[in-house]
């Protein structure tokens, strides 16, 4: 039995309307089962009534999900009066423990963090904390696959943060994600993008992009213009672009997956986690028309990658 966590994030916003609709599209594979964490509460009880084929289980069953006296039902949903973001700290203790084989998340915000008293900025920061590996965010797509060296760090940062060491590290960050990636992806090689306008323009308008081609080896592409790395022709040439700080490389994915499709994996780390690729919004939360391509694509790479791995 393949088994997925999936936390639904932020009870205000689509978490769980996504969740319910990636799931009701889908067809899980044989053998597999998903634990749905939501909100205990009304308002999240007749989203998840929604769902084709479930069982509720007790409010706050989390010990049970560390035994083998869970129900076989395909599809299993967990009221909890947690915070919403100790879900995920619980969901990182039971993928650690091997309990569940994976976690999907949905969209949380950094607050929701910080309100139940954890210091950590979002799920990398708690991942990294607990499982004390070096996690780099990665964002899968049919059009773009992307590793981000940084993530949430002001932009006058960036620069000092991007040592020798974090660059190498994000280089096998990509390499793990290049290898889940279609047979003709793989076979393409991996590109780094500079840190200044034009990569630098041979010093002209920064000296760093010289350090960073020392530190790469040579079956890695470049440093790479920024601006012109994510056209069409570009970006078919490369299997993954490292990107080397958080907009450098997430502006030019949503832009082409927007919710409809894509999907953020965590990389460095010993489990699968797999997450929407968008935030809560909070606006249309409750109208029934949040695009759950995102979740969808996020649950079946989640069982994809696991499949990769045995």
């Amino acid at each position: 039995m393949t088994r997925l966590l999936i936390t639904t994030g932020d009870v205000d916003g689509i978490g769980l309307e996504v969740t319910r609709k990636a799931i009701n599209s889908s067809r899980l594979p044989a053998r597999s089962q998903l634990i749905v964490v939501a909100k205990d509460g009304s308002r999240a009880r007749k989203e998840w009534a929604r769902i084709h084929s479930f069982r509720v289980l007790d409010v706050e069953s989390w010990p049970l999900l560390t035994t083998n006296t869970l129900p076989g039902d395909k599809i299993l949903v967990l009221p909890s009066r947690l915070p919403e973001a100790l879900w995920f700290d619980h969901a990182v203790d039971l993928a650690s423990q091997g309990h569940v084989d994976g976690i999907v998340t949905g969209p949380l915000s950094k607050e929701s963090f910080f309100d139940a008293g954890l210091d950590a900025m979002g799920h990398t920061g708690l991942l990294a904390q607990k499982t004390r590996c070096p996690v780099f965010q990665g964002y899968r797509g049919d059009d773009l696959n992307v590793v981000l060296v940084t993530d949430h760090i002001a932009v006058s940062k960036v620069e000092q943060a991007l040592t020798q060491k974090k660059v190498v590290k994000a280089i096998a960050a990509a390499e793990e994600l290049r290898a889940s990636l279609p047979r003709q992806k793989r076979r393409l090689p991996i590109a780094v993008l500079g840190l200044n306008p034009h990569a630098g323009e041979d010093g002209r308008i920064g000296s760093f992009e010289s350090r960073l081609q020392r530190w790469l080896p040579r079956q890695v592409i470049g440093p790479l213009p920024p601006d012109t790395a994510f056209t069409e022709k570009a970006r078919s040439q490369y299997s993954v672009v490292i990107a080397l700080y958080h907009d450098q490389g997430l502006i030019p994915f949503k832009m082409l997956h927007g919710q409809d499709s894509g999907f953020q994996l965590s990389l460095g780390i010993p489990f699968v986690r797999t997450s929407v690729d968008h935030g809560t919004a909070v606006d249309i939360a409750g109208k029934n028309v949040a695009n759950p391509g995102s979740m969808a694509a996020a649950i079946a790479g989640a069982f994809e990658l696991l499949k990769s791995r045995k």
